[in-house]
């Protein structure tokens, strides 16, 4: 008798769960850039004035805080990344974040390996204590340094992530280099 019950329940269950839980589905096409719709002077639609909100790091170019922080996916589009890879995107994984979020990330799966950007506001004193614990990278951006396989590239008050993994370090660092040299005139 007791089977009986618990079966439907835990039907329902597992069909009911994911259904609440907010589960959603992300797209993993990527479109052409675009031009990203001009920044708001209005407040977000929290009911609360907008000194109230919290303060955010400075973003690129003098940007006042709560401005956006482009989508990470739309610096590169699927045949740029194929051509400074030299490997086939098999999936694009979006970071599915509002433009005030302070940390941005779109991922790409290639047929062998990976990319991925991570963007985020940071002041040059900011970048400069963290860049201590690297390798200093010359030539990109407005400072640059590699460790534990990423290139962090300091572009006006904007961080940019760099990970590749399609090589060996130096190809790598090399790939790296040459995304970093696409991305930052497009922030």
């Amino acid at each position: 008798m007791f089977r009986r019950r618990a079966l439907p329940l835990l039907a329902a269950a597992v069909f009911a769960v994911p259904a609440l839980s907010g589960c959603i589905l992300v797209s993993t096409e990527n479109p052409e850039p675009a031009t990203p719709p001009a920044p708001t002077t209005a407040a977000p639609a929290t009911g609360l004035p907008k000194t109230a909100l919290p303060t955010l790091p400075s973003l690129p170019t003098g940007a006042k805080n709560g401005d956006a922080i482009k989508d990470p996916c739309g610096l590169l589009n699927r045949a740029e990344v194929t051509a400074l890879t030299a490997r086939q995107v098999t999936q694009i994984d979006k970071d599915g974040l509002e433009e005030t979020a302070a940390v941005r990330y779109c991922q790409w799966q290639l047929s062998e390996g990976q990319l991925a950007l991570f963007v985020t506001g940071m002041t040059p004193k900011e970048f400069k204590d963290q860049a201590k614990a690297g390798t200093v990278v010359s030539g990109v951006g407005d400072a640059a340094f590699t460790e534990a396989g990423h290139l962090f590239v300091l572009f006006g008050d904007t961080q940019v992530d760099i990970y590749a993994r399609v090589g060996d370090d130096a190809a790598n660092l090399r790939i790296a280099k040459t995304v970093a040299d696409r991305i930052l005139p497009r922030l």
